[in-house]
């Protein structure tokens, strides 16, 4: 009789009529058979463990043991293999654990409890070795929507933010927003606080990596608000807001979320305050301001912009700037911009056309004079005037076109804003709608 052999008939007859307490017989079994070949031989080798454990699987698999006693046999043994007392060291867990799953792969429908500790299992100890890639991709193999017993989605969420934290740290990107989307499809499920945390935690990390810089600032924000706890955390988060803030593209959203963060009391505290300070003020900043707040960055936020020998500091200060020219400016030359903004005036050009037809700023642009239009700046100044008319003596009213355009335009921004608030009320409705109930309901 082979030792497979052998050892397949000794779980039998333990396991058999065995309704209770397979764990622990089996996990007793499993302790004995190592402990005996320490004890026969105390010249053994993590191999000689590894050869055993490779037997005993194949043992549990044989016919006469039978489906609950395999299952509660290797359950044990995953759990065994990571323990460091049994000193089998990280490439022979490893093997064990891709011997395992060679066996039964094929097999899900019977071990799915299985291999999910099995993958967990090797993604840790692949983990431990800073094998991010690897790990993750073990992870990433369990498909939760293919099997049966695995709907808890207290079990699957926390998975799959593993998953994304690890491609993370590999710099996979791609992989990692991927994960982070299967995530996002199960959070409206998930009624833990610390879960959501954690992925809200990883959505920031994603939008920053991925240069989403002020959807990144105001996740960061939320997490702000939510946690009280912790002091040292709540500076850590609001630095990473500022920094986010910072860095995003100068436009009117920019704006309102640096506001919010500038009147966190937290923030004067901070060494990004002075920064932020300068662009909440709207006031112009030098380069040579920059240095102490380049300092606190992350790698990915040092990265040059694409296309550009400009750093994303460097341009959402530029971009910054000549949002505070347009509230400055009527009109200015190319030429003279470009000296403001120490740049040349080509460069100077192709930002300004780039903010226009984003979005992120009115202007008009005369290429055969070089000269760009603030139309913000015109509009204000419109106003103003209307303003100043009206502070006139009574019996000269404003003439009839400067009240009709700024009567209209202030009825748009009205209907534009009850737009938004009516936008935002809907999609909380149907986002969150426990919460949008708790909310909207009738006292």
């Amino acid at each position: 009789m082979s030792q497979i052999e052998q050892l397949a008939s000794e779980l039998s007859s333990l396991l058999r009529g065995e309704a209770d307490g397979l764990e622990g017989i089996s996990r007793s079994f499993l302790e004995a058979k190592l402990a005996s070949l320490r004890h026969n031989d105390p010249s053994s080798s993590a191999d000689d463990l590894k050869r055993l454990l490779f037997d005993v699987i194949d043992a549990s698999l044989a016919e006469q043991v039978g489906l609950a006693g395999t299952t509660a046999v290797l359950q044990e043994l995953v759990c065994l293999v990571g323990q460091p007392e049994q000193e089998l060291g990280v490439r022979a867990q490893q093997d064990v654990y891709r011997h395992l799953l060679s066996k039964i792969q094929q097999r899900q429908m019977a071990y799915e409890g299985v291999i999910i500790g099995t993958r967990k299992a090797l993604a840790k100890s692949l983990a431990a070795e800073e094998r991010w890639e690897d790990a993750a991709r073990q992870l990433q193999s369990i498909r939760f929507e293919q099997l049966q017993g695995s709907q808890n989605i207290a079990a699957v969420f926390p998975v799959y933010i593993w998953t994304t934290q690890l491609f993370l740290q590999a710099e996979n990107l791609e992989q990692a927003v991927l994960s982070l989307n299967r995530a996002a499809a199960h959070i409206i499920q998930v009624s833990d606080v610390e879960q959501i945390m954690q992925y809200r935690f990883v959505q920031a990390r994603v939008l920053s990596q991925t240069h989403k810089y002020i959807e990144a600032a105001i996740v960061y924000n939320n997490i702000f608000q939510a946690n009280t706890r912790d002091a040292a955390e709540q500076r850590a988060v609001l630095g990473q807001a500022i920094n986010c803030a910072v860095l995003a593209a100068a436009s009117p959203q920019k704006m309102r979320v640096l506001s919010g963060l500038y009147r966190e009391q937290l923030a004067s505290t901070l060494p990004s305050f002075g920064l932020m300070e300068k662009m909440v003020l709207k006031r112009l900043i030098k380069p040579t301001e920059l240095e102490q707040f380049d300092q606190q960055l992350e790698k990915h936020q040092r990265e040059l912009v694409a296309g550009s020998k400009s750093t994303v500091l460097s341009s959402a200060v530029r971009e910054h700037n000549i949002f505070v020219l347009s509230s400055l400016y009527t009109s200015i030359r190319f030429e003279n911009l470009g000296r403001l903004l120490g740049i040349d005036t080509e460069e100077a050009e192709l930002m300004c056309a780039r903010m226009i037809a984003e979005g992120r700023m009115k202007g008009r642009i005369d290429q055969v004079d070089g000269v760009i239009t603030f139309e913000g700046a015109r509009e204000v100044k419109e106003v103003a005037a209307a303003i100043s008319m009206k502070r006139q003596d009574a019996v000269q009213a404003p003439p009839m076109h400067f009240r009709e355009m700024v009567h209209a335009r202030w009825d748009g921004r009205i209907v534009n804003l009850c737009q938004s608030i009516e936008d935002a009320v809907d999609m909380l409705i149907e986002r969150q709608p426990v919460y949008a109930r708790t909310l909207f309901r009738r006292v």
